[in-house]
């Protein structure tokens, strides 16, 4: 027979329990793993977006370095045409 001492009654309930403990921490770590692995793409995700952001900003400021350098250009020329026309309406008061 199978189960002859209350000892073997013991192991038989024991291995069962161990059954059950590994069935369910299987399944606990299943899901942990499944959890881990879509918090993974949605960083990688976010990553991916951060990236997009830094470039467009990043294109932004060199737009915008590149545009001052012409500002001081553009500057000087709307000086000397204010001058210009400073000094030409000062000539035309004179007269």
């Amino acid at each position: 027979m199978l189960i002859e001492t209350s000892k073997d009654l013991l192991y038989v309930v024991l291995t069962f329990a161990v059954l059950w403990f590994v069935i369910f921490f299987s399944w606990i770590l299943f899901y942990v793993i499944m959890i881990c692995r879509q918090a993974h793409k949605m960083v990688s995700v976010f990553r991916g977006k951060v990236e997009q952001v830094s470039q467009a900003a990043e294109k932004i400021k060199l737009k915008f370095e590149n545009s001052s350098a012409y500002l001081g250009l553009i500057a000087q020329a709307v000086e000397k045409i204010v001058d210009f026309f400073l000094e030409k309406k000062s000539k035309r008061g004179k007269k």
